[in-house]
């Protein structure tokens, strides 16, 4: 059985600022388990970003780290998804790169983490895949991450409303 996200067919903007269109956009790791568990309010909010990939109107990106976090814990695969179905949406959805953890991404993790010690070392892979893939945003629920200035790099957090807020 082939998993299906039916990212397609969302209504509005969905309180997604229109200046991520035709853009590179970098996705933590929860867009996609809130995504996969249906969480609302995000699921809207997460499903019309991977629509916006698929159609091509934003190029979106994340770290091999969103596969590791999105498959570690049981309760992020519901008993309707198997770890297969979860490996082949990040393998096969259209629009949307994973990336590896490269030697200069380990190094801009590290640097980041060494000037931001309440980074995580998730977080530091995550934005600095971003950074090296040249993301104009990086989209996350982690509020805390809004307090870092990085150059070229927005951080959008979604709001306790599923909405992406700068």
């Amino acid at each position: 059985m082939a998993m299906s996200m039916n990212t397609s067919k969302t209504n509005g903007n969905l309180g997604i600022d229109k200046s991520i269109l035709n853009k590179t956009v970098a996705l933590d790791s929860m867009v996609f388990i809130y995504l996969i568990e249906k969480t609302e309010p995000y699921f809207t909010t997460c499903r019309h970003l991977l629509s916006l990939a698929e159609s091509g109107q934003i190029i979106a990106l994340s770290s091999i780290i969103s596969v590791l976090e999105t498959l570690s814990p049981s309760k992020y695969i519901p008993a309707e998804y198997t770890q297969t179905e979860i490996v082949n949406f990040f393998k096969s959805t259209p629009g949307v790169s994973i990336c590896p953890v490269d030697w200069p991404i380990c190094l801009e993790a590290a640097r980041l983490r060494r000037e931001n010690k309440f980074l995580k070392t998730p977080d530091s892979i995550q934005l600095a895949t971003a950074i090296a893939n040249h993301a104009d945003f990086f989209i996350t629920h982690d509020t805390r991450l809004q307090k870092l200035r990085l150059p070229n790099l927005k951080i959008i957090s979604l709001d306790r409303h599923g909405r992406a807020v700068k």
